[in-house]
């Protein structure tokens, strides 16, 4: 078995029209040649965008029935243009026989997976297990992203300054809280709970029937019963029985909460005069106290003044906590009124903070913060595509889904702190007249590619542009490399099992250039890639947590593909066996016939090439003649038992299988049969390409699908 046995293989028809697809036929795609699986794209399909599906498949193509052990294929890179883009398509359903009309339907179903590559955003060392990637989804179908900058932003309005928070991760879905807090302040409690929860909803009230879209909302409940949606405090604990909606996946809920450590409460039932202490001031909207005379109970206007019916009745000085009283003033209420003051004990200052963005649709690099100490000077931070923010005095993160968490080196003023970020908002064009309905896509085209415990592929892809090389010439590339290829002007590779075109040293990296080359065009292109396997055991936002160490390090910019694994490919046979009448039921297990067709001494013979997956019938019209009948292909075939039967794969060029003559002895009885299933050395797989409105540059342009297995 050699490199070049490895094939991708066109169906019966390769293209987008709803008809095509189909079995497997030997013609083979050429790699590097223009246009061979897609079709050009047109200044129509730049101008209103395009949507192609095709079928291929990755096939052992010999002529025996060796094995190919865990074959697998990814994308191994996507094409320069950026309005144009390539995902697999895997559908555990996907049969030979189906065409492209067949094969969209596979794309709504829950376990449909989808795979697609993303660069790295950061370094990673070798026995390092976690990838930081720039994104964890693709847009499947043609799309406009529209930028818009939000400049200014303070985290949360005035008020919410005064908060101390506690926040817990969710893992899955949270539907109750249990949080303990030893700073709260009890004499005046003051204090709220926000999360968010995904939504979805329906847009056929926008002309897209049938439509549902999933979105993020942020969700706010305050004091209350503790039972449903509430938050009641007790004995250092918040509690809330029953959220509904929960807290979705990797999403937080943050209690917001008055800290004894920042206020204290002044109660008139204590005093009627407000004494401060050094630093101390009266907290703006704050206090509450009634009329003489009336049971309304009455709050400052964070101005300074007390407004009943559209008039002052009683003013206070924030800095020495006096109130003039304009009308007669009442300081005694009940003890739900609870009436008094709140009272900083000083300039509030923060080491840490958190917020979640105004929206979860965002460039996770555009995250830009200013602030304060409380020094006065003032200092920025900024995120990268990780989620990291950087910056003197400050460090945190910024979540895939917009929440920031701030650390801070030094104290800092609450209020001063503003940020900037890009909010991106993703439309998905209509199908234009007669394409795909891209309507019944999920989630508005944008799919998931990377998944738990599903194998990825880890690149470090470096690429050479040769204007000539000659015989005998040395070309430096990375050593250690598990490929090397060199391909021509004409896309034709200089690979061969004897070196004859180049050879490879992996210890130096040194490529040298043989006799063979006279028989190829410049320029040329040499492509070295360092690889590895890895299975994903976690996602945490855009960094990919990996079961098993790396065995090598690989830089910020490498990529990391998901991978389709396809199992084991081999031409085989299984439930071999005989029917005493044939009832056109390709999976009949009844009585057996009058003899046996004798496949221990005589077994059926299939090749890589020629063998498809099908279930068979050879029904017998008399004791010598017989009829081959296949699932999906129908009747193909008439032979006698003084001939071998090998009816022909006419899209392989080879016998779907070959059974021996002397099998059949005596032969079997009219309407008798003999039914056996054979298992081909190839699986269908689905490949789909947007291509979104907008001008491009770019007038050739590529994207790599990567084959490989284990030779047995």
């Amino acid at each position: 078995m050699l490199r070049t046995d490895l094939k991708i293989l066109k169906p019966q028809r390769i293209g987008n029209e709803p008809h095509a697809g189909g079995h497997r036929t030997s013609n083979a795609i050429v790699s590097g040649k223009l246009n061979d699986v897609f079709s050009s794209i047109s200044d129509i399909d730049h101008a209103r965008s395009s949507f192609d599906l095709v079928k291929l498949y990755p096939a052992l193509s010999t002529d025996d029935a060796s094995r190919l052990q865990d074959a697998h294929i990814f994308l191994s890179d996507q094409p320069d243009d950026p309005l144009v883009n390539i995902l697999l398509v895997e559908a555990k359903d996907l049969k030979d026989t189906d065409t492209v009309a067949e094969m969209l339907p596979y794309f709504g179903l829950a376990s449909t997976k989808f795979h697609g590559t993303s660069l790295m955003t950061g370094a990673v060392d070798a026995q390092g297990q976690a990838l930081s990637v720039e994104s964890i989804t693709r847009t499947l179908t043609p799309s406009i992203t529209t930028v818009s900058s939000k400049i200014g932003l303070k985290p949360d309005s005035v008020p919410f300054s005064i908060y101390r928070t506690k926040r817990i991760l969710s893992y899955g879905e949270i539907t109750e809280i249990n949080l303990s807090v030893d700073d709260f302040l009890e004499s005046e409690p003051t204090f709220y709970g926000e999360y968010q929860y995904i939504w979805y909803y329906d847009t056929s009230s926008i002309g897209q029937p049938g439509r549902v879209m999933k979105g993020v909302k942020t969700l706010k409940i305050n004091t209350g019963s503790g039972e449903l949606n509430s938050l009641l405090y007790q004995n250092g604990t918040f509690s809330c029985a029953k959220l509904t909606p929960s807290v979705a996946k990797d999403q937080y809920f943050t209690l917001y909460y008055v800290s004894n450590q920042d206020f204290r409460f002044h109660s008139f039932t204590t005093s009627l005069a407000i004494t401060l202490g050094a630093g101390e001031t009266v907290l703006k909207g704050s206090v509450k106290l009634k009329k003489t005379g009336g049971e309304t109970v009455y709050k400052d206007d964070s101005q300074g003044r007390f407004i009943s019916g559209g008039y002052v009745f009683a003013t206070i000085d924030y800095d020495t906590g006096v109130i003039t009283e304009i009308d007669s003033v009442n300081y005694n209420g009940t003890v739900t009124e609870n009436l008094g003051a709140l009272i900083q004990k000083g300039a509030l200052t923060i080491n840490a903070k958190q917020w979640q963005l105004p929206s979860s649709s965002f460039a996770r690099d555009s995250v830009y913060i200013t602030f304060e100490t409380a020094a006065g000077a003032t200092f920025s931070a900024s995120s990268d595509l990780s989620g990291n923010i950087t910056g003197t005095n400050c460090t945190g993160t910024v979540s895939a889904t917009g929440y920031v968490d701030l650390a801070f080196s030094e104290d800092v003023k609450p209020d001063s702190i503003r940020f900037d970020y890009n909010e991106i908002e993703v439309t998905t064009v209509p199908a234009p007249p007669g394409g795909f309905d891209t309507s019944t896509l999920p989630n508005n085209g944008t799919v998931p590619i990377f998944y738990t415990f599903n194998p990825v592929s880890v690149q470090n892809r470096k690429r050479t542009a040769a204007a000539t090389l000659s015989s005998g010439q040395t070309i430096t590339v990375l050593a250690d490399a598990d490929f090397i290829d060199i391909v021509d002007s004409l896309g034709a590779s200089l690979w061969s099992v004897t070196d004859d075109n180049y050879s490879y040293d992996a210890v130096t990296g040194d490529i040298t250039i043989n006799a063979g080359i006279s028989a190829f065009s410049p320029p040329f292109i040499i492509t070295a890639i360092q690889s590895e396997l890895a299975l994903i055991d976690a996602i945490d936002n855009n960094t990919l947590i990996l079961l098993t160490p790396l065995k090598r390090a690989y830089p910020a910019g490498a990529t990391v593909s998901s991978v389709q694994v396809l199992g084991d490919f081999q031409a085989q046979t299984k439930d071999e066996r005989t029917l005493a009448a044939w009832q056109n039921n390709f999976g009949d297990t009844g009585a057996a016939a009058s003899s046996a067709i004798n496949t221990t001494q005589y077994p059926l013979e299939l090749t890589n090439i020629g063998a498809i997956a099908q279930r068979w019938a050879i029904v017998f019209t008399s004791t010598t003649a017989y009829n081959v009948i296949g699932e999906s292909v129908g009747n193909i075939y008439s032979g006698d038992t003084l001939n071998d039967c090998a009816p022909i794969n006419s899209f392989a060029g080879a016998p779907y299988f070959i059974l021996r003559k002397e099998a059949f002895g005596a032969g079997l009885n009219p309407g008798e049969a003999f039914l056996f299933e054979t298992l081909a050395a190839s699986k269908p797989i689905m490949v789909t390409r947007s291509v979104s409105p907008g001008h491009s540059e770019i007038v050739r342009d590529n994207s790599t699908l990567s084959f490989r297995g284990n030779k047995d």
